[in-house]
């Protein structure tokens, strides 16, 4: 049989692009992806995820799955159509085939299916982390409110946290305090409380968060001593969104290793839960 003159890359690629998808969801993503920690530090802080080193990364790799996937797409699509041409015509059309891989008009199809990807990884990756360990230092126990090297008795403590003095608070606060011997050592005061990523993620960019119910860490994160409560305070603590931090990413030695591998599901309540600070009626 005698080749058909129709039958060239340009016919291909014309039926190629009738033949495409108004919509694709080229990425797929495994029980095992999970978001860097980079990407995750810059979400909690208010920062720019995808200008990390990780986030630049994950970027990248995304855009090489996208690409892949898209030329698989567009190379079936050609395959399939090939292959009814060569049931029509009874023809072997394989040297048709070898040009497709290397023509242009394959890239072009490849770019528009790429435009057309609406694969919603971040947000997947977002919803599907988990809780993530927040480490913020509590606006009157930072460094210079001077609490290193003297006494600090229960109720000064929860004074400064802002809580109510009930007897569960107090036996927490004096069990931290007899812990982490302030009268000896340098101390601050770190809320310690899990989020939900996704909870994070729709906070607003500017304004004040509540910790509610945190656990407290009373000690240095410079030198990685102190002790952090086994149990959940009652009350609240009200930070400035710019100020929450993971506890890998905050300054100085993370709870984590201090504690030898603590993570955010020691530290999951019902009531932990950081959102936009309610106003307070004039």
């Amino acid at each position: 049989m005698s080749l058909n003159s129709e039958r060239t890359v340009a016919a291909l690629a014309t039926a190629v692009a009738a033949g495409l998808k108004a919509d694709y969801t080229l990425i797929h993503l495994g029980s095992d992806d999970r978001l860097p920690d980079q990407v995750v530090a810059a979400m909690v802080s208010g920062a720019n995820p995808w200008e990390t080193r990780d986030g630049e990364w994950l970027l990248d790799a995304m855009s090489d799955v996208v690409l892949d996937a898209a030329h698989r797409e567009v190379d079936e699509l050609a395959n399939k159509i090939v292959d009814g041409w060569e049931a029509e015509d009874d023809t072997d059309y394989s040297e048709l085939r070898d040009d497709w891989k290397f023509s242009d008009e394959r890239e072009t199809a490849t770019d528009t299916v790429r435009d057309r990807d609406s694969s919603p990884w971040g947000d997947e990756l977002v919803q599907t982390y988990g809780p993530v360990l927040l480490r913020v230092t509590i606006p009157a126990m930072d460094e210079d409110a001077g609490l290193s090297f003297r006494p600090l008795s229960g109720e000064r403590f929860l004074d400064l946290l802002g809580f109510e003095h009930t007897a569960a608070n107090l036996a927490l606060a004096e069990a931290v305090v007899a812990e982490a011997s302030p009268e000896s050592s340098v101390i601050m005061g770190f809320a310690m409380v899990a989020v939900d990523l996704a909870d994070i993620e729709v906070l607003p960019d500017e304004g004040t968060v509540e910790l509610r119910n945190p656990y407290v860490w009373l000690g240095s994160a410079f030198t990685g001593t102190g002790w952090c409560s086994e149990e959940q305070f009652t009350g609240t603590v009200v930070v400035d969104r710019a100020a929450l931090r993971t506890d890998g990413d905050a300054f100085g030695w993370s709870w984590s290793t201090v504690a030898g591998g603590a993570s955010a599901r020691d530290f999951t309540g019902p009531t932990l839960t950081a959102r936009p600070a309610t106003p307070v009626a004039a």
